[in-house]
């Protein structure tokens, strides 16, 4: 009652490699069937589905609605203890049992059911995060359409807050104290077995604040480990990022939970030594459910390439 759209999603890895046809289907659509090895874990791999509904690479289709439908999404998992999926919805929040998310974690065997109200017209990713899945192919596309007269966007009334942050290479070295190595590990104290790694400190949290908790400060600066400064917005605020790439290669910065201003659902990447500035809207969708805390936390990072 009070839904204008339902959509059911099975998230489960399909093995191939147990069926009836395996030998069938070498046999019709491989050049040389004899050289085909069926313990190759390479071809065993090949075999297994990382399929929503039964399809794969954006190829699910019928997720359409309409811009501020009621749409109700009923997800499923089934399979494996492979089958661990952390289901993410672009460009929209949705409401889960009273708290705003834009995520859901599904486990074999389990259920659960996400209400979402699209404020936004544009083609958007449903997918399965987990990085094995997703590069499998776990990665869907829905559709908002424009199908009626509606009122103008929600007005944006809050403050804009301005942010600076940068994109910077350094070396991290997760060994820094080894004196106490050879006594652990029975190396040389000569030998030198911890290499340093390089990595990005780009990626941190952003506090959403509701309607009935506000506070006058704002955390400049603020580093937890290798996640990047904290940001701090209300519901109705807009955040102005002026984002610098001092990085060897490309990077972006985006954010869950919020709406990206111009952005619909495309990358906006940032090429080694430019400035970019990013938008972000705080509607109200992006505030606390009835049963969050006062504030919530979303989290911004690079997706030029969300699996590196």
């Amino acid at each position: 009652k009070g839904i204008d759209r339902e959509f059911y999603l099975l998230f489960s890895i399909f093995d191939e490699n147990d069926s009836w046809y395996l030998n069938k289907n070498i046999e019709a659509f491989t050049g040389d069937p004899s050289k085909v090895d069926e313990n190759d874990a390479d071809f065993k791999e090949s075999n297994k589905m990382h399929a929503v509904n039964g399809y794969l690479f954006g190829n699910l289709p019928g997720l359409a609605m309409c811009k501020d439908d009621k749409v109700s999404w009923h997800l499923i998992g089934l399979g494996s203890h492979y089958d661990m999926h952390g289901v993410h919805f672009q460009g929209n929040t949705i409401d889960l049992r009273g708290t705003t998310r834009d995520g859901m974690a599904l486990f074999p065997h389990l259920s659960g059911t996400a209400l979402m109200q699209p404020d936004r017209v544009g083609t958007f990713k449903v997918v399965c995060r987990t990085f094995d899945h997703f590069v499998g192919g776990m990665k869907h596309l829905y559709e908002v359409s424009s199908c009626r007269n509606t009122t103008r966007g929600q007005q944006q009334r809050g403050a804009m807050r301005l942010y600076y942050i940068a994109a910077e290479e350094v070396e991290w070295d997760y060994a820094s104290n080894k004196s106490s190595a050879p006594k652990m590990y029975n190396v040389s104290s000569n030998e030198e077995r911890y290499s340093k790694q390089k990595m990005l400190a780009g990626i941190g949290p952003l506090i959403v604040e509701g309607e009935l908790y506000r506070k006058s400060s704002i955390n400049h600066h603020i580093f937890c480990f290798n996640l990047g400064p904290l940001l701090h917005a209300e519901v109705g605020d807009s955040v102005l990022i002026v984002f610098k790439n001092k990085a060897s290669r490309p990077y972006s910065i985006s954010a869950h939970g919020i709406e990206e201003v111009a952005a619909l659902g495309k990358i906006v990447l940032s090429v080694s030594g430019e400035i970019n500035t990013y938008r972000w809207n705080v509607p109200e969708r992006s505030g606390p459910g009835k049963t969050d805390p006062n504030c919530i936390t979303w989290v911004y990072y690079s997706t030029v390439n969300f699996v590196k």
